[in-house]
C-alpha cells in the first residue's frame, strides 16, 4: 500500500502556474497545510566550498537532508529527502529538489521501518514530473542501515563515549522541548549514521517523536530535535553555539556540557542490535504513558534481563523499584518472569529482595514468594547488619527450612561473635523456629562472651524477647564471677530493665551486682555502694566505672574524698580519677571552694606525683598562687609591691587555668599599689589583667563616698607613664574620665587639694590640666560624653 507523495523544486511547470520555486507534482488529495510544511522545512543551500561553477560530481556531493517531523494532533507525519541540483529552467544557480511522503501513521505507513531507515533509499526522485499529478509511492526501506551496521558505526573512533550525553540531551530536547541537538559532521552521511543510531536505541515510540533534518546550512532555527551540518555552512561552533544549543562537534572533537542519564548509559552499553531484542522484550510492559527516560529505564533494564543481557546495580535498582506500582496492571506470568530474573541478578539487595517478597505475594505465586524469602535470607546471613527495621517475617514452608538451617549452620561455626550476634537478632525478628537448646547455648557461647569481652557494646535488644537466650547468657555470667568479677560487674550495670527480678532470684550473686547498677543510676547510692564493696580490697576501674559511667565532676571528687577512708587513695584507679577533675583544662566556675580543697588534698596527700604533669601543675599552682594572693591581703608598701611582682611571674610560668584564676584576683590587690610601683608594674601585665584592673578601678572610683587616695595614685601613674607609655595613660584617662570626671564639684575640690600635697611637682599641673580639659561645666558634666 503506497502513501501520498509531492516533488517541490524551481521549475516551469508546477502546481502554482507560473515558473518558479513550486510544487512540480504532487498526489491528490494532500492537504495544503501539508504541502505549506513541506515547503517551509525543506528549504536549502548547499556548502559555500562548492563555490559557483561546481561540476556534476561535486553537486552529487552535496549533503542531502533526510528531514522527518512527526505530526502533531492528528496532523499527518512528513517524511522529506532534499538533494540539490544545481540549475534550475532558466540556468540559475541554487536549486534543489524534495522528495516528501505524507504518513498518515508513520509506523503503519512506514511498515514498522524507522523514518531514518529511508536515507538514500531507491525510491527518492531527484528530478521533476513532467505531469502534475502523482500515484500514491511505495516506501522501502534502505538496506545500510541496519542494526549490525550501526553497531559498527559505533564501535570506531571512539565514538561510543559520546553516546550517553548525546542520547540524554535528544531525550531532553523529545521530552521537554530542550535546546536543539546539533551534529557537526564532515559529511551527512555521518550525521545520518548518527541519527540512525540514536534512532535504533531509543524506544520506538520516541524514536518516532523525533523530529531531524540530516543538514541544514543554518542549523537551529527550525523546530527539529535534532539536526546535522557540515563545516563550511552558517553555523560555527563557538563558545556561544556550545551554551545556545546542545552541539557535538565531531570535526574539532568538543561539545555542550551534560550529563548521561542512567538509561543512556545503559542504550549504550548494549547497542542497537541487542536493543531491537529488549525493546520487542519490554513492549508488552509499556503502559503508554511513558515520554521520558525516567519512565522508560525500569523498562528498558527489563527488557535487558530477560534477554539474558548485562545490566547494573542502578539499573536492577529501577526494575525493582518499578514493578511493585506496575504488578496490578500486568501479566502475572509476566511479573514473575521479571522478578525472577532480578533474584538472580548478583547486585540483588536485602530491600530489593523483600520488594520482590511483596510483589510476589500481590501475584499470589508461592514459588516466587519462596525464591524471593530465600534470596532475602542469603543476603542476609552473609550480612546481618542489612536486615531493614520492619524485616518480614518468612511465610513458606521451604523458605522457613531453608533459612532456620542457614541460621543455625552459620551460628555453629561462627567465628566473630558480634556478626554471629547480629545474624541471631535477624532470627529471632525474623521468629524462626531456632531450638531452645539452641538458644540457651547461643545465650551462653556468643552473648556473654562477648559482653564480657567488649564491656562497652550495648545489651542486644534480642535478650529482652528471648528468655532462653537470657537463661543461657545468665548462667554464663554466673560462671564467670569467680575468674572476672569485674568484667561480670560491668556487664551486671546493663542487666536491668532487661532482666526481671523473678529470673534472678536463681543467679544470687549476680543479683549482688545489680545494686551496682542501681547505684549508677542513683548517685545518693553510688559512695554507700563503693564502701560495702571495697571493705576489705581496694577499688579499681571496673568497680569505678560502673558506679560512675562519667568521669566524676569537681562535686563528686570532694564528696569522695570527704567519705571515702585514706586506704582507698593506694588505688591507682582512685587516683585517676582524682587526676581526671584536676587536669581539665577549663576553670570550675562556681565550684572554686570545692576545688581548692581537691588541690590542698593532693598536696597534703603527696599524690602529685602519682597524677599527671598538667593535673599536678594546677594543684600545685592554685596552692602557689592562693597563697600569694592571702599574704596580700596583710601587706603594704614595698612587701606588697613584692608580693604582686611574684604573682606576675607566676602568671607567666603558669598553666592557663591557674594564670586565669590569677587574672581574676589580682585586680582588687592592685588598687593598693603606690603610683611608682603600680607605673612599673602595668606595662609587665598581660593584657587580660589590665582590662580586669581597668574594670575593677572603674567599679571602685564610682563608689560613694570618693576615694581620693586612689584617684591621687591613678593622677600619678599617668603623670609617670605620660612619656614612656602614653597608650597605658590613654586606658587609665578613659577610666577617670568615665569616673572622676563625673564627681560633683566639692569633691574635685578636695581632690586637688590631695593631688597638691603630693611629692611630685607635676602632678598638680598634670591635674588641673585634666580638670580643664575633661570635666564639663554645668549639667553637660553628668551627659553621656563623647569619646576622642
Amino acid at each position: 500500500m503506497g502513501v501520498p507523495q509531492m516533488y517541490y523544486t524551481s521549475c516551469e511547470v508546477g502546481l502554482a502556474g507560473y515558473p518558479g520555486f513550486q510544487f512540480n507534482a504532487a498526489t491528490p488529495g494532500i492537504d495544503d497545510a501539508v504541502l505549506r510544511r513541506v515547503e517551509q522545512s525543506t528549504s536549502y543551500e548547499p556548502p559555500r566550498s562548492l563555490g559557483y561553477q561546481p561540476t556534476a560530481e561535486q553537486i552529487a556531493g552535496c549533503p542531502v537532508n533526510l528531514c522527518y517531523l512527526p505530526g502533531e494532533d492528528g496532523e499527518p507525519s512528513i517524511l522529506a529527502n532534499t538533494a540539490f541540483v544545481g540549475t534550475d529552467y532558466s540556468h540559475r544557480f541554487g536549486n534543489y529538489f524534495v522528495h516528501a511522503i505524507s504518513l498518515a501513521s508513520a509506523g503503519r505507513d512506514l511498515g514498522g521501518a524507522l523514518p531514518i531507515d529511508f536515507w538514500r533509499a531507491a525510491f527518492w526522485a531527484r528530478s521533476e514530473s513532467s505531469h502534475t499529478q502523482l500515484s500514491e509511492v511505495d516506501a522501502v526501506p534502505s538496506a545500510p542501515f541496519g542494526r549490525a551496521s550501526t553497531d559498527a558505526f559505533l564501535q570506531q573512533s571512539g565514538r561510543l563515549g559520546w553516546l550517553p550525553r548525546m542520547l540524554t540531551a535528544v531525550e531532553r530536547a523529545i521530552a521537554t522541548g530542550d535546546r536543539p541537538v546539533i551534529l557537526l559532521e564532515a559529511d551527512s552521511e555521518r550525521v545520518a549514521r548518527w541519527i540512525a543510531a540514536i534512532c535504533h536505541l531509543l524506544p520506538p515510540p520516541m524514536a518516532r517523536r523525533l523530529s531531524f533534518a540530516t543538514y541544514s546550512f543554518r542549523p537551529g532555527r527550525g523546530g527539529e530535535h535534532l539536526v546535522g551540518t557540515v563545516p563550511e555552512t552558517d553555523f560555527v561552533a563557538d563558545e556561544s553555539a556550545l551554551r545556545s544549543y546542545r552541539l557535538f562537534d565531531f570535526v574539532d572533537g568538543h561539545a555542550s556540557d551534560g550529563a548521561s542519564h542512567p538509561m543512556a548509559e545503559l542504550l549504550t552499553a548494549l547497542g542497537p542490535e541487542a536493543m531491537q531484542t529488549v525493546w520487542t522484550l519490554a513492549a508488552p510492559l509499556a503502559s503508554g504513558q511513558e515520554r521520558d527516560f525516567a519512565g522508560w529505564y525500569p523498562l528498558a533494564a527489563a527488557g535487558a534481563l530477560c534477554a539474558d543481557l548485562p545490566v547494573s546495580a542502578d539499573d536492577l535498582a529501577a526494575v525493582v523499584d518499578w514493578l511493585p506500582a506496575n504488578t496490578g496492571r500486568l501479566e502475572p506470568g509476566l511479573v514473575v518472569d521479571v522478578a525472577e530474573r532480578c533474584l538472580d541478578h548478583d547486585a540483588i539487595t536485602v530491600p530489593q529482595s523483600i520488594a520482590l517478597i511483596q510483589v510476589a505475594a500481590a501475584v499470589r505465586d508461592d514459588n516466587l514468594r519462596a525464591a524471593a524469602e530465600i534470596c532475602a535470607f542469603n543476603l542476609l546471613v552473609r550480612d546481618p547488619s542489612a536486615a531493614p527495621a520492619d524485616l518480614p517475617r518468612p511465610v513458606t514452608e521451604a523458605a522457613i527450612r531453608h533459612a532456620t538451617g542457614l541460621v543455625t549452620a552459620r551460628l555453629t561455626r561462627a567465628g566473630q561473635l558480634p556478626e554471629a550476634l547480629a545474624l541471631l537478632t535477624v532470627a529471632v525478628r525474623a521468629e524462626l523456629p531456632l531450638d531452645r537448646g539452641d538458644l540457651e547455648g547461643y545465650g551462653r557461647e556468643l552473648v556473654a562472651p562477648m559482653l564480657l569481652d567488649r564491656p562497652d557494646e550495648p545489651l542486644p535488644q534480642v535478650l529482652g524477647k528471648v528468655p532462653a537466650l537470657r537463661r543461657g547468657m545468665l548462667t554464663a555470667l554466673g560462671d564467670a564471677l569467680s575468674t572476672r568479677e569485674a568484667a561480670v560487674l560491668a556487664v551486671a550495670t546493663k542487666l536491668d530493665g532487661t532482666v526481671s527480678q523473678e529470673e534472678l532470684a536463681a543467679y544470687p550473686r549476680l543479683r549482688r551486682l545489680l545494686m551496682v547498677a542501681r547505684a549508677a543510676r542513683e548517685p545518693e547510692r553510688r559512695i554507700p555502694t563503693l564502701l560495702r564493696l571495697c571493705e576489705t580490697d581496694l577499688p579499681d576501674r571496673a568497680v569505678l566505672g560502673a558506679l560512675w559511667p562519667e568521669e566524676w565532676s569537681v562535686e563528686d571528687a570532694v564528696e569522695v574524698v570527704r567519705r571515702v577512708p585514706e586506704r582507698f587513695w593506694e588505688s591507682p584507679a582512685m587516683v585517676d580519677r582524682l587526676d581526671q577533675v584536676l587536669r581539665r583544662p577549663d576553670a570550675p566556675n562556681g565550684q572554686w571552694r570545692e576545688y581548692y580543697a581537691l588541690c590542698d588534698f593532693v598536696v597534703d596527700r603527696k599524690l602529685t606525683d602519682d597524677i599527671s604533669a598538667a593535673a599536678a601543675a594546677h594543684a600545685l599552682g592554685i596552692r602557689r598562687a592562693r597563697k600569694l594572693v592571702q599574704q596580700t591581703g596583710a601587706a603594704r608598701g614595698r612587701q606588697l609591691t613584692e608580693l604582686v611582682r611574684k604573682a606576675l611571674d607566676q602568671m607567666q610560668r603558669s598553666e592557663p587555668l591557674v594564670r586565669g584564676w590569677l587574672e581574676a584576683q589580682l585586680p582588687p590587690v592592685l588598687l593598693g599599689l603606690d603610683a611608682q610601683p603600680l607605673a612599673d608594674l602595668l606595662p609587665r601585665m598581660p593584657g587580660a589583667l589590665r582590662v580586669r584592673y581597668r574594670e575593677r578601678l572603674t567599679e571602685t572610683l564610682r563608689r560613694r563616698p570618693p576615694d581620693l587616695a586612689l584617684a591621687t595614685t591613678v593622677f600619678e601613674t599617668c603623670v609617670l607613664l605620660s612619656r614612656v607609655q602614653p597608650a597605658l595613660v590613654k586606658e587609665l584617662n578613659e577610666v577617670l574620665t568615665a569616673t572622676v570626671a563625673r564627681w560633683k564639684s566639692r569633691d574635685l575640690d578636695q581632690l586637688d587639694k590631695w593631688v597638691g600635697g603630693s611629692d611630685n611637682k607635676n602632678l598638680a599641673k598634670y591635674y588641673t590640666q585634666w580638670r580643664e580639659s575633661r570635666v564639663p561645666r554645668g549639667l553637660g558634666r553628668f551627659l553621656p560624653r563623647r569619646r576622642h
